[in-house]
């Protein structure tokens, strides 16, 4: 999966008097891409992000949450509530692949819109667009304002020669020159003066930051000069400007009467890559890989409907638990054919995790597969690449050292107990029985993967000179 996540539920039982006129609580949701464990302050205090420290703190910060490690399966996690191996969008979808989200798939906007939702989107898509059928206003959002693909330029909102920024199914022109995180913002703010008090809102709101290319207005930058990597300086500011257009965010919930009735989850769709200057230490590994600091990601919840803050929430949580408990929180009923969980009781009183277990994996065309059972996590087969502890330049300069290995698989850890990776208990006696059991649950989860369709050949159709420079969908 490629970045993080914020997501905000208004409960009716907190009103502000006239101005909360729905009984149904609204939802936030807002994902911040490639964003690691230690490119936020509460877990690296290098890091300016003085608006999401204020709501974690004052919030509950989750301590083992995951997403995916890159961006296109944990989007899928997050919208549907499954496992991407479940659905054949276990990898990235390329530009020019003609592959989506299978439209068999009730979406989480899809489910909040039968509970009497309006549905806005603003962002990044990433799980299919070459069918409009695919696009976010053909799944349920009302309106969509962002870019269908991976990644690209935060000003000119082009990739690869080719335009790609949305108003619903018109493409935007009019934002050449402007910072992308700022252009999201505004758009919120606008969304939200407009709302109709009487209706329930989602507005789900995945960042670009802090993908790469490297790109922040020139102040952002200045306060991290005395850091010696240009990557990593610019990371930092990135994620600065983000934490300014989240602040935009929730001032215009005040503005309007709703921050009071607004609960706030962050989290981050992957793990940093270190080599662009996103950092997941003290974890192990980078983005796209299957160690922690690939997968394990920052997260947290804020607000007056929780029963209990101000602590730090050991329990397990996987993306795939967003949907089931967001329609719960909806007044909506659970689906028993999800992977996720209905996480409610857990995050708002501190109560024990239903979750058990997750996949991290199941590419049997890549032959890799990893899972976690309890507090033990098994590795089998692929490249686990990127295998060091990787220090971000301002701890660097501080005389903390990067560590890097040479470690060849299958490889079995107690997360609980090792959280970084460190002893590999694959092969050894004491864990044989162990080893067997995890070995036979990834058996029984193999019998459900939809391999993703690898075969699929660059399609000329998608080029965007056939359409004006524009990354345009329906040519699939």
């Amino acid at each position: 999966m490629a970045g993080v996540l914020l997501l905000a539920i208004a409960g009716c039982l907190f009103g502000q008097g006239a101005a909360q006129a729905t009984t149904k609580p609204h939802i936030l949701l807002i994902v911040a891409d490639d964003l690691g464990w230690s490119d936020v302050s509460w877990n690296n205090p290098y890091v300016m992000t003085p608006n999401l420290h204020t709501l974690a703190t004052a919030g509950v910060i989750f301590n083992q949450t995951y997403g995916q490690r890159f961006c296109t399966p944990s989007r899928t996690a997050l919208l549907t509530g499954k496992f991407p191996f479940r659905l054949g969008m276990q990898r990235v979808i390329g530009r020019n692949k003609p592959h989506g989200l299978p439209l068999d798939e009730e979406l989480l906007p899809q489910k909040l819109k039968k509970l009497g939702y309006a549905t806005h989107m603003i962002g990044k898509w990433h799980i299919g667009s070459c069918k409009w059928e695919y696009t976010p206003t053909e799944r349920g959002f009302d309106s969509f304002y962002g870019y269908h693909h991976g990644g690209e330029d935060y000003y000119t909102h082009t990739a690869a020669r080719g335009l790609d920024f949305w108003d619903g199914k018109t493409s935007v022109s009019d934002q050449n020159g402007v910072y992308s995180t700022e252009s999201f913002a505004t758009r919120a703010e606008s969304i939200i003066s407009q709302h109709d008090l009487n209706t329930p809102l989602f507005l789900y709101m995945p960042f670009q930051s802090v993908h790469t290319p490297h790109q922040v207005p020139f102040s952002y930058l200045q306060p991290f000069s005395t850091i010696q990597d240009d990557n990593r300086s610019s990371i930092l500011g990135m994620a600065t400007a983000l934490d300014d257009a989240i602040k935009r965010v929730k001032d215009a919930l005040k503005d309007k009467g709703l921050w009071d009735n607004t609960l706030t989850i962050f989290m981050s769709d992957n793990g940093g890559q270190y080599s662009d200057g996103q950092s997941n230490w003290p974890l192990r590994g980078a983005k796209a890989t299957l160690w922690e600091g690939g997968n394990r990601v920052p997260a947290f919840v804020h607000g007056n409907m929780l029963e209990r803050t101000g602590y730090t929430y050991n329990g397990m949580m996987h993306g795939v638990d967003i949907l089931p408990t967001l329609v719960s929180v909806a007044g909506g009923t659970e689906d028993p054919g999800l992977d996720g969980k209905n996480m409610w009781q857990s995050i708002s009183t501190g109560a024990d995790s239903p979750r058990t277990e997750f996949v991290y994996t199941i590419d049997s065309e890549a032959d890799s597969y990893a899972i976690r059972v309890g507090d033990y996590k098994l590795i089998i087969g692929g490249k686990t690449g990127k295998g060091g502890w990787y220090a971000p330049a301002e701890m660097q300069q501080m005389g903390i050292l990067t560590e890097t290995v040479d470690e060849t698989g299958p490889f079995l850890f107690n997360i609980r107990e090792d959280p970084l990776e460190k002893s590999n208990l694959y092969g050894v006696a004491e864990y044989a029985s162990i080893q067997r059991a995890m070995r036979h649950r990834l058996n029984e989860l193999k019998a459900f993967e939809v391999p993703f369709p690898t075969d699929l050949a660059n399609d000329p159709a998608a080029d965007p000179s056939n359409y004006g420079d524009v990354w345009m969908p329906g040519w699939c």
